[in-house]
């Protein structure tokens, strides 16, 4: 008989796994740790998104902290395509090896795009052996013009992103938020360039790190961390079966089977009790897979930046808001550095919510947008009339 837990245990023990009951991480370097990957996004309305994680675990941190990993010719953060576009560790690099193997294939195949600029591919080599690692900006080259397809890259940059799905080149760090690429033995130590494993054992490791990262998770959720169909991954999951380091359980309400991390086994959830309030990024972990949220919090999240503005019902860039078990709010952020102001554009409570959890709950919010304010190095913040929260939180703000 597989062990059965409620939603309720199953959520208390997804917000422990994930960092968000409350100081379990010290340093910027922990919470990635935990992660295995930090996801990376440009958007920068409010905060570009691999920012967001961090300050939802540690508070005001200084965002230097994360920038300073990635400097410097040997880096302690280096990019990959790990969850999607992530910093990971360096050492961690040789483990998405299975990866590059997959883009060396299809690079490989007769007519490809990469056999069709081979040249472009080797000269690209040749100039980063010559001048160390460099940003696709810094080559000098008449295919290296801004085009029509391709998210308008050149040539140039769309030979480099194939060569660094291949791992013939490593992104290490960015200026100006461009990618800094060089050649393996520039950016990682000879310790880590030389480090291998059995693709099949790379990601029974990479998913028993996925896993307790979920704490409790359908196939889908453990094998959404690492960028898999659950269909891809069904060898490596009944490894981590025999093996003991996942457990099958079922989840009340959950219609397909789960499985829970072996840390969280004997665990008792009544001594697990989350105490923050925070916004969180829409790649943060506990709500990156849509249907997870649901499952865990009913809590149906879309990101719509891409749905034009009349159709948009929370906002452009509307957070996720968590308040100790519970994500009671969408709170669409955009830090306004011309007037210095943090603005919520709108303020969304659950429906769910009875009006006393609203009073109570926009007292830690109006609280909590102060230490986003301050985070953000601006003076102010201004709610907007927008959202059934809007009036709540500017009543609590002043």
């Amino acid at each position: 008989m597989p062990l059965s837990l409620t939603n309720q245990e199953a959520k208390l023990i997804a917000l422990d796994a994930v960092g968000l009951v409350g100081n379990q991480d010290k340093t910027v370097l922990d919470v990635i740790d935990r992660f295995g990957m930090l996801q990376i996004d440009s958007v920068n309305v409010f905060e570009r998104a691999h920012y967001m994680p961090l300050f939802s675990r540690l508070g005001a941190y200084d965002k230097n902290d994360l920038d300073s990993l990635t400097a410097g010719s040997k880096p302690k953060l280096i990019e990959y395509w790990a969850h999607q576009a992530s910093f990971i560790r360096p050492e961690n690099f040789y483990l998405y090896d299975f990866r590059m193997q997959y883009y060396r294939d299809r690079a490989a195949k007769p007519g490809s795009f990469y056999q069709q600029n081979i040249k472009l591919a080797n000269w690209i080599k040749s100039e980063l052996k010559a001048n160390g690692p460099m940003t696709h900006s810094d080559f000098e080259h008449e295919d290296n013009v801004r085009q029509g397809s391709w998210w308008g890259w050149s040539t140039v940059k769309t030979v480099m992103e194939s060569m660094f799905l291949q791992g013939e080149i490593v992104a290490g760090g960015r200026r100006n938020f461009s990618k800094l690429y060089g050649l393996p033995e520039q950016i990682l130590s000879t310790k880590n360039l030389n480090k291998s494993m059995d693709h099949r054992q790379a990601r029974v490791k990479l998913l028993a790190h996925s896993a307790r990262l979920m704490g409790v998770g359908t196939a889908k959720d453990i094998a959404n961390v690492i960028f898999y169909r659950p269909s891809e991954i069904q060898e490596e999951l009944q490894t981590l079966i025999d093996k003991k380091i996942i457990f099958p359980v079922t989840v009340e309400g959950w219609t397909k089977p789960a499985y829970l991390h072996k840390d969280y086994l004997n665990v008792d959830t009544k001594t697990i009790k989350p105490n923050l309030t925070t916004v969180l990024s829409p790649f943060d972990p506990l709500t990156w897979e849509r249907d997870r949220a649901l499952r865990l919090f009913n809590f149906d999240y879309k990101i719509e930046i891409y749905v034009p503005e009349p159709k948009r019902i929370y906002g452009y860039y509307s957070l996720p808001t968590l308040h100790k078990d519970k994500l009671i709010a969408r709170l669409d952020l955009k830090s306004d550095r011309q007037n210095n102001e943090l603005l919520v554009q709108s303020a969304w409570h659950e429906l769910e919510l009875t009006e006393k959890e609203v009073t109570k709950y926009s007292k830690a919010l109006a609280k909590h947008l102060k230490v986003v304010q301050k985070w953000q190095g601006l003076d102010s913040v201004q709610v907007k009339k927008k959202g059934n929260l809007a009036l709540e939180l500017r009543t609590n703000l002043h």
